[in-house]
């Protein structure tokens, strides 16, 4: 077969991960849209709309409430109450028998029917642990989101990337095998004209008339490859059918031979995946702070100020109010918890440790895959080099088997074989540049660029 159906390869999962994706509103309004689109441009498209980075950009905007709610605690709160009071049967105090002369003492009531109250406090934290460590965790928390932003954004370019140069092939391979087609036509007539002259035998006519009917399944297959290519593109960029996309470059206009020149770079420290669990690690180290600081007291400063009446009628223009008003500081000192503090402690320390062994395993694991991608971008790299001298020497080759054929001086076999041996070779040319592409898109996924340097 000539179609290599490795390019194939990426479509599957762009199909799984984004097919709940939203038809993007600036490209899917009108009707019989035509959209003129590039690799910076399907980027673009991507970044903007795309169901997986909105829901992370909400995601950076909660953390950020959340990091402002934790800070807030270091702002006086302000309270007010109110609380109206209707005594049936009014409290009361017991008093020594005779205790103001015959007859008194006993059980004497105190107030009146209604009681008012209203009530504003303050308070203050002077000094909390626990509080400064739960802003630094809100710290931490946002720090995350917003490195959880950038891995979606640059996975995303990645996937975008891949998808584009999967269409770019499926493109280019499908030019390649109408040009085999068309090649195939023209020698069929030129034997139909050869055996009309009575200067080739019937067989010449029937194995060309073969080798054109040989060449249709590819070439449905090709076009079959660049409807289901441009399918998962759009499902990627949620882009929906009515709107036509335009591609007009191909994958030699992304093949760059100084990039792959300079020296390979397997500095992990950009990889996102990394960077979340250092600070997820960090973290943890603060959540044991805090835990440890419930062992320290807090002290916090108060106050409150009131408005107090009580009367057994509603003449309110008639009530006296009372204003009593207090401040003052509160220590609150642990003394004994069960022993439950150091549990938490033990607890959050394995969890780090857990974190810790995690990240070495995932360390080694990218390090191994960051160097397979650029071993795979080498070998791509001289397969490039090494079908560019191919395509050259079957372009020479079907050029001279034609011409001896039609001088007589050669055959149909010759012809056909460097014919196909030609399309084999362009093929051969546009895997190897999908290749690097992908591989390239994949190495610079890994170490955390969102962009090539080009």
């Amino acid at each position: 077969m000539l179609i290599n159906k490795n390019w194939f390869r990426s479509i599957a999962f762009v199909a799984l991960v984004f097919s709940g994706a939203l038809g993007n509103a600036q490209y899917n309004n009108q009707q019989n849209d035509v959209l003129e689109l590039t690799l910076d441009k399907a980027i673009e498209i991507a970044l903007s709309d795309n169901p997986m980075i909105r829901i992370a950009d909400k995601e950076v905007q909660r953390v950020d409430y959340s990091r402002k709610e934790a800070r807030s605690a270091l702002i006086p709160s302000l309270t007010g109450e109110g609380m109206y009071t209707r005594n049936f049967n009014k409290p009361v105090i017991f008093m020594p028998e005779g205790l103001f002369g015959p007859g008194t003492g006993g059980a004497i009531e105190m107030g009146y029917d209604n009681s008012y109250t209203g009530t504003l406090s303050a308070s203050l934290p002077l000094f909390s642990l626990s509080l400064y460590q739960n802003i630094k965790i809100s710290e931490y928390d946002m720090a995350l989101a917003l490195e959880s932003a950038r891995a979606s954004r640059v996975n995303m370019i990645a996937e975008v990337r891949k998808a584009y140069y999967t269409m770019l092939l499926s493109n280019d391979s499908y030019q390649v095998m109408s040009k085999s087609v068309e090649n195939a036509n023209d020698n069929l007539r030129n034997v139909k004209n050869l055996f009309s002259q009575g200067m080739v035998a019937e067989y010449d006519v029937i194995r060309s008339e073969v080798q054109v009917r040989n060449l249709t399944p590819a070439l449905v297959q090709t076009e079959n490859g660049v409807r289901l290519s441009e399918m998962m593109l759009r499902v990627l960029l949620g882009i929906n059918q009515n709107v036509t996309i335009k591609v007009t470059d191909a994958l030699g206009q992304y093949h760059h031979d100084g990039l792959f020149a300079a020296n390979a770079d397997y500095n992990l420290t950009e990889n996102t995946d990394l960077r979340q669990l250092d600070l997820q690690m960090e973290r943890m180290q603060t959540q044991f702070k805090l835990v440890r600081s419930q062992r320290y007291p807090t002290l916090a400063a108060f106050s409150q100020y009131q408005f107090v009446s009580q009367a057994n009628d509603f003449q309110f223009s008639n009530y006296k109010w009372a204003r009593p008003f207090i401040a003052g500081v509160q220590i609150s000192i642990p003394i004994f918890r069960g022993g439950a503090i150091n549990y938490q402690e033990k607890q959050v320390k394995i969890a780090r440790e857990q974190m810790s062994v995690q990240r070495d395993y995932l360390n080694r694991n990218l390090e191994l895959q960051v160097r397979n991608a650029y071993t795979n971008m080498q070998k791509a790299f001289e397969q490039i080099e090494s079908s560019k001298v191919g395509v050259n020497q079957a372009e020479r080759g079907y050029s001279i088997a034609k011409t001896r054929y039609q001088t007589g001086s050669g055959t149909l076999l010759e012809l056909n074989d460097s014919e196909i041996a030609l399309t084999q070779a362009k093929l051969n040319l546009n895997q190897a540049m999908f290749d690097f592409l992908s591989a390239e898109a994949d190495y610079f996924k890994i170490i955390g660029r969102s962009v090539d340097v080009k």
